[in-house]
């Protein structure tokens, strides 16, 4: 065995742990499976009494419910069935039952609470029989047309219904309210009472002539009164005596026995598992003892060399020299003594391989630098450029207007129109490069932007679009807040979405417009802006703002509008959203952050001053 432990192998030296390892596992376990048994036995014996209690509950709050509804249920007298004398039954027999089974478990385990299951057993006998005794008083008793009461009744009506002078009937209400009386408040003095006003009112019918029969329902009444009297009294006139009391009795010494029942179970339960916690602390501890010595022995022989290998490699890893690490190993495994090997290999390789990435990096920075100066280079090509194409192509208009108004000649007219047409595309395409360029090159320079003044200057600059007078202008601003933001990038935004609403105005239909609703917030700005255009297909909206993307080869624009838009969006942090349907219009949502900043000019202030702070609506 102690051979087996000297092979200079991982896996022998795991082997020998996993199996004392093993042997731990075993004996915890068996150690909590007696511990669970025996806890579980007792907890079973606590839960069963709570669960006999339970229903011996529910069996007297049944018996409750029965006295409550059914002395004035009229189903019940006349076939003395009842839903709550059938719950009864069932919970009692049920009762029976389980207090059999556990009568049963206790004698098996030996337990000391036989004779306080015999003694429950025997007072809930003495229960049910009293119940069946008051059970059978209250049927007997009756209520309204049913039993003695429904007797006592119709005698009662054949007394109110005699030919007498007032005097006697007025003794016969008496005598009725004193009956109502005891029945109600349940006070004997009423039954004197009741006599007293009987001897009255029979001295009365035996002076008449002709009330034999008065006398004889007379008679009967108050005999059924008195026999109902005695039945009420045998009940109880008061929760303190009769059967009632006598059950309340029997209910508190169920609940005295079902209290110390459970006070035994649950005071058995805790020691149960009091025990098994000791039990299974000292398997526990000396568990741990045994693991931890098994553990100091089994580190010495494989743990340590590992240790001692990761630390190695984090000083190399760590160590900015070229130098190679010592990584000898004194009694390592021959995994570990493989794994060095393979490291090592690996570490030179890393190297060579981060000496190589450092030449690279270097020569990829200085790549970036000159592509960042030749990107600036062409940036400012250009923009140059683009301001200098505008001077022939002013010039240009303007010869085109001198021809005009010196040519004589009609037929060139259409021509004159084409060029001037075709330059004023040219310009708006360069007008577009410059919108690109200055949105890359300018900072963001926040101020105060009076919006309806802003757009009504586009429009005007529109003016000389095809198609711009018959296009109605809606525009709605909620000035609640000042808007600051780019006022270069926010004309780009706006020149944008008109130019293009003119440019693709829907000629068919009577009535064009183009509204615009914006509302701004401490924090951000949401524009609306929309037109019952010509739409835009479904196929083409998700490519829209790509750069030169065209629906249509007949499109009137250069297809860089959308694609400035978009860019000059992201570069103010805002976002947006098209809604569109081919021939009804277009929606473009937007929301633009509010760069609000604190005022630093005499100048912006008096801007400032001068804006309104409602909403204004063309």
């Amino acid at each position: 065995m102690l051979k087996f432990f000297e092979l200079n192998s991982i896996r022998s030296r795991m082997v020998s742990g996993f199996l004392f390892l093993t042997f731990l596992i075993l004996v915890l376990s068996l150690v909590s499976i007696y511990i669970m048994e025996n806890t579980s036995r007792v907890a079973g014996i606590h839960s069963k009494i709570s669960q006999l209690e339970i229903y011996t509950l529910n069996l007297i709050k049944s018996d409750n419910d029965f006295f409550d509804l059914e002395v004035t249920n009229e189903d019940y007298f006349k076939t003395r069935q009842s839903h709550f004398l059938k719950v009864r039954d069932s919970l009692n027999a049920f009762v029976k039952v389980e207090l059999a089974g556990l009568l049963h478990e206790i004698r098996r385990n030996d337990y000391s609470i036989q004779s306080n299951l015999l003694s429950l057993d025997s007072t809930l006998m003495l229960y049910n029989r009293k119940f069946d005794r008051l059970e059978g008083l209250v049927y007997q008793k009756g209520f309204k047309d049913y039993g003695l009461e429904g007797e006592m009744r119709l005698h009662a009506h054949a007394l109110e219904e005699l030919d007498i002078d007032n005097h006697n009937i007025v003794n016969i209400l008496n005598l009725r309210r004193h009956e109502k009386d005891f029945f109600l408040r349940h006070d004997t003095a009423y039954i004197g009472a009741f006599q007293e006003r009987y001897a009255v009112l029979h001295t009365a019918l035996q002076n008449s002539k002709n009330n034999a029969e008065g006398i004889s329902h007379l008679d009967e009444y108050r005999r059924i009164f008195l026999q109902l009297a005695a039945i009420q009294k045998a009940i109880g006139l008061s929760s303190h005596d009769g059967v009632r009391s006598e059950l309340n009795t029997l209910t508190s010494s169920l609940s005295n026995q079902y209290y110390r029942l459970s006070n035994y179970s649950y005071d058995k339960s805790l020691s149960a598992q009091d025990n098994g916690r000791i039990f299974y602390f000292i398997t526990l501890i000396g568990a741990i003892f045994f693991s931890l010595l098994s553990g100091y022995w089994i580190s010495k022989r494989l743990s340590e060399p590992i240790a001692r290998l990761s630390r190695l490699v984090d000083d190399a890893l760590n160590s900015r020299s070229e130098k190679r690490t010592d990584f000898t190993m004194r009694n390592a495994a021959n995994e570990i003594n493989t794994l060095t090997s393979s490291f090592i290999l690996l570490m030179d390789q890393a190297r060579d391989q981060m000496k190589d990435i450092r030449g690279k990096s270097k020569e990829l920075k200085t790549k970036n630098k000159q592509l960042r100066a030749l990107n600036r280079e062409l940036d400012n090509f250009l923009y140059s450029t683009a301001h200098d194409l505008r001077s022939p192509l002013s010039s240009l208009l303007g010869l085109i207007n001198l021809m005009r108004y010196e040519n004589k000649d009609g037929s060139l007219k259409e021509y004159l129109a084409m060029m001037e047409k075709s330059i004023h595309r040219s310009e708006y395409f360069i007008s577009q490069i410059v919108n690109f360029s200055k949105n890359k090159r300018m900072k963001i320079a926040p101020e105060p932007i009076q919006l309806d003044v802003l757009i009504e200057e586009i429009f005007e600059q529109n003016s000389f679009v095809e198609g711009f007078d018959r296009i109605e202008r809606r525009v709605n601003i909620n000035h609640n807040h000042v808007f600051y933001s780019d006022k270069n990038r926010v004309t780009i935004l706006f020149n944008n979405l008109i130019s293009n609403a003119i440019r693709y105005a829907d000629v068919t239909k009577e009535n064009s417009f183009i509204e615009i609703n914006a509302r701004i917030s401490p924090t951000e700005i949401a524009i609306v802006f929309g037109d019952n255009g010509i739409g835009i297909q479904p196929e083409h909206l998700d490519k829209i703002f790509d750069m030169f993307y065209r629906a249509d080869y007949n499109s009137k624009g250069t297809g860089l509008g959308l694609f400035i838009f978009r860019e000059t969006i992201k570069r103010l942090n805002g976002d947006v959203r098209v809604e569109s349907q081919p021939d009804v219009g277009t929606n473009f949502f937007l929301r633009l952050p509010n760069l609000y900043r604190p005022i630093t000019s005499d100048a912006e202030a008096e801007l400032l001053s001068k804006m309104p702070l409602e909403s204004h609506s063309n």
